[in-house]
């Protein structure tokens, strides 16, 4: 009696599915490094690819993908902030040189 009740508790626990089996999915992000160094004039946001210009709304506050240094051409490109006038908010220039 004792062998068929320990084959029959047995039998049950493997046709039972486990509990511990999770049901979610895992997802990474894939970015090709030839593509982020051959177009350095993108700037990401949440995983995803925005061109100069493209205004982005955070919480209260809206950014803009604008170039870093508006007078050159090639110069790369940064999240910045929009005053409540509309005008792109440069970080300030440090105006003094430090050696460690």
């Amino acid at each position: 009696m004792r062998h068929i009740m320990v084959l029959f508790i047995f039998t049950i626990a493997l046709t039972l599915p486990p509990s511990s089996d999770a049901k979610t999915v895992k997802t990474h992000s894939i970015i090709d490094t030839n593509e982020v160094i051959n177009a350095g004039n993108i700037c990401w946001y949440d995983n995803k690819r925005y061109s100069e210009g493209a205004p982005v709304q955070v919480h209260s506050f809206t950014l803009v993908c604008a170039a870093s240094n508006p007078q050159h051409n090639n110069s790369k490109l940064i999240w910045l902030k929009l005053d409540k006038k509309g005008n792109l908010v440069y970080p300030a220039k440090l105006k003094t040189i430090r050696v460690n």
